[in-house]
């Protein structure tokens, strides 16, 4: 993309240039959202063609910084100095030693350093990815917007439990706003930071978060959008656009924990989530009866299985809305012919992937022309680098 120099500004992070966290620090905030919709307008109508698409709307962020509700740094070591911080650009072994991260909450840098001070007590270097050794791996951080309280999984490789548990102990006392530890271990060789075991430490199991009047708790492992200043906007978007008089029968799926549903259920006479993985479906009835919602049922198994022959909609009523948000690869090929076959008058489709959403929107209107596209809307979830999350919603004619 072309920059003019006007938009160029001095970036705010002093790690920019080699961090990976962010690639566009160095442009204007109102320059990098006007980039992005340019990109996404241009990706859509490669796929579909301008003359299917209505104007896009804009939703962009008040304050750009310190948005992020989790971060996963990753653990280096620097000679005999264990380091903490974010990959370098186009690398996967060197890690950028980071002291605070302008894109998190300022209480997420304060336990970034207090985690490296700490992990240099002890005899322990950091995993390296090359020979597969060391013990110290990751550090993923999860904050409440509401309650401004942090959840810590510091993820090893498998070794002694003492050091993490002392670790623990210390963090505790050192960093007022941690209020929950878990030790996650993994023996993976891939870099991803998804643990194959997981203990509690310290404090509580949950953090409790909110969205509109959705009050929810989430543990390490549920997936949350990462920008909560914006999520409500999206949420509030979808039951605003989609109309809802109360008395709609709404699909929601690859509902994740469940927050969209609960969200559209006092709005809706009943509401259907999907989702695949069985410890988001727990959280999601678990934070349906937190909220006294009982017209939200929650089904486990994976989307394309249980729309087989629409087998899905048969569990209730024809859906009035259907709602999609699947993971960035897109819809599940099979899951296209049974959900045109519901005919359902609403579709919104939630991506963070313009190329998939393209894909998928076109095979949707070849398919069934009587729909069309009714509305667009640009949600800048990530400044500073090159993502972002699209609302779609498709109507019936």
């Amino acid at each position: 993309m072309e920059i003019l120099d006007s938009e160029r500004v001095i970036p705010r992070c002093r790690h920019f240039g080699p961090c990976g966290g962010c690639a566009l620090q160095d442009l204007n905030y109102s320059a990098q959202v006007e980039s992005k919709s340019k990109i996404l307008s241009s990706v859509l109508e490669e796929q579909l063609g301008k003359g299917l698409l209505p104007p896009l709307q804009i939703s962009s962020m008040e304050d750009p910084w310190g948005h992020r509700s989790k971060m996963e740094f990753t653990f280096g070591q620097d000679a005999d100095r264990v380091t903490l911080g974010l990959h370098q650009r186009a690398s996967f072994q060197r890690i950028v030693d980071i002291a605070q991260c302008e894109i998190a909450p300022p209480q997420m840098s304060e336990l970034l350093r207090a985690i490296k001070e700490v992990a240099g007590n002890f005899p322990l270097k950091s995993y390296n990815p090359k020979t597969h050794q060391g013990f110290w791996r990751y550090a993923v951080i999860r904050a409440s917007r509401h309650t401004g309280e942090l959840m810590l999984v510091l993820m090893t490789n498998e070794g002694p439990r003492e050091p993490v548990e002392s670790m623990a102990q210390l963090l505790s006392r050192a960093v007022p706003a941690l209020k929950s530890i878990y030790w996650g271990i993994t023996a993976k060789v891939s870099d991803v930071a998804h643990p194959d075991r997981l203990d509690l430490l310290f404090g509580s199991q949950f953090l409790e978060d909110r969205v509109g009047s959705v009050r929810y708790a989430f543990g390490p492992s549920n997936f949350i959008q990462p920008n909560h200043a914006l999520v409500g906007k999206v949420y509030e978007s979808i039951r605003k656009n989609a109309a809802l008089t109360g008395r709609e029968a709404v699909y929601d799926l690859y509902c994740g924990m469940g927050l969209i549903s609960l969200y559209l259920a006092g709005s809706a006479e009943r509401v259907y989530g999907v989702e695949s993985e069985q410890e988001n479906v727990a959280s999601a009835e678990r934070n349906a009866a937190m909220n006294g919602i009982s017209n939200a049922l929650f089904l486990c198994g994976r989307v394309e299985e249980l729309l087989k022959g629409r087998a899905l909609f048969k569990v209730g009523p024809p859906p009035d809305l259907i709602v999609l948000d699947p993971p960035r690869a897109g819809l599940h090929k099979d899951v296209v012919g049974p959900l045109l076959g519901a005919r359902a008058p609403r579709l919104v489709y939630l991506s963070c992937n313009p190329v998939s959403l393209g894909r998928d929107l076109k095979v949707l209107l070849e398919r069934d022309p009587s729909y069309q596209i009714e509305f667009i809307q640009m949600f800048d979830f990530f400044p500073h680098t090159v993502h972002q999350e699209v609302l779609v919603l498709l109507t019936r004619g």
